[in-house]
C-alpha cells in the first residue's frame, strides 16, 4: 500500500506548478530604505550568541501556504568608507518560530526558541560585505549570505520567526557596522551575548535589516487531497483482497509513462 501512495504522490508532484520565488526584507519597506540605526555587537567579539525575531506579519505574501526560506542576508551600514569583514571558525544557524514578539524576548535564550528548530547550517560563516561608495544603502548585494544545507519551512500562521547564531574562534579581519533598524514597537528586536555559551543575554528594540529568500510552497489542492485518501482507501481494500499485487503493476506501469 506504502508503494501505491507514493507513486500516486509523485503523480501529484510532476503535475503541480513550479514554487515561487520571493525576496522579502524585514523590516518591510527598507528594501532601497537605509535603516536608522547600525551595530557591530556582538560581531566583534571572538564568540557570540545572537538571536533576533522577526513579525510573521513580515511575510503576508507567504499567505495560508508554506515559506521555504532558502537563505539569509545581511548588509553594512551605509555609513561605511570601507569594506566589512568577520570571520567565524565554526557557527550554527538556527531557525524555528517563536510565540514571543519583537520588544517581547526572554533575556534567557532557550525561552525564546520554539518546538519546530532546525539547525540550517553549521560551519565557518563570514559576516560583511564590500563597501560602495556614496551607496545608501548599501544594498548590492545583501552581502554575506547565510548558506544552508537544510531549508526551513516557515508557516506564519505558527508564530513569529526566529533566527539564532552562535559562532566562535572569531577573528574581526575588516571591523566595521551592520545595518539595523532601531525603533520601539516595530516588526524586529534582538537578544545578543559575547560568548557562544551564554545562556542569557542583552535583549534590545533594534533589529538587523535581513534578507529572506523564501519559496512559497502552495497548500495542496482539494482534488489532490481527497484522491491521495481515496487511493489509500482502495490501497487497503486491495491488500486485504490480495490484489496489491497487480495494483503495484499497474500504478508504476502508469509512472514510468508519465515520469
Amino acid at each position: 500500500m506504502k508503494t501505491n501512495i507514493y507513486t500516486f504522490y509523485l503523480l501529484i508532484c510532476t503535475s503541480a506548478a513550479p514554487l515561487q520565488a520571493d525576496e522579502v526584507v524585514v523590516p518591510n519597506g527598507l528594501n532601497t530604505v537605509e535603516g536608522n540605526s547600525s551595530t557591530s555587537d556582538p560581531f566583534n567579539s571572538s564568540s557570540f550568541r545572537f538571536q533576533q525575531v522577526f513579525d510573521a506579519s513580515q511575510f503576508s505574501f507567504v499567505g495560508s501556504a508554506t515559506g521555504r526560506i532558502q537563505s539569509i542576508s545581511f548588509r553594512i551600514d551605509g555609513a561605511s568608507t570601507h569594506d566589512v569583514s568577520y570571520f567565524f571558525g565554526g557557527s550554527s544557524v538556527v531557525l524555528s518560530t517563536t510565540q514571543r514578539s519583537p520588544d517581547g524576548l526572554s533575556t534567557t535564550f532557550a525561552d525564546n526558541r520554539g518546538p519546530d528548530a532546525v539547525t540550517v547550517w553549521n560551519g565557518a560563516l563570514s559576516i560583511g560585505g564590500v563597501a560602495q561608495p556614496g551607496a545608501i544603502p548599501q544594498s548590492w548585494p545583501f552581502a554575506e549570505t547565510i548558506p544552508m544545507t537544510k531549508p526551513f519551512f516557515y508557516v506564519p500562521s505558527h508564530g513569529n520567526l526566529l533566527v539564532e547564531i552562535t559562532a566562535g574562534s572569531g577573528q574581526p579581519f575588516l571591523p566595521g557596522s551592520l545595518d539595523a533598524q532601531l525603533l520601539q514597537g516595530d516588526s524586529v528586536s534582538r537578544l545578543y551575548a559575547s560568548s557562544f555559551s551564554a545562556a542569557t543575554g542583552t535583549a534590545d528594540t533594534l533589529g538587523l535589516v535581513t534578507r529572506f529568500d523564501v519559496a512559497v510552497v502552495p497548500e495542496p489542492p482539494t482534488w489532490a487531497l481527497v484522491a491521495t485518501g481515496l487511493s489509500a482507501v482502495l490501497g487497503s481494500w486491495f491488500l486485504k483482497h490480495d490484489l496489491l499485487g497487480p495494483l503495484a503493476e499497474s500504478s508504476n506501469s502508469l509512472a514510468n509513462h508519465f515520469l
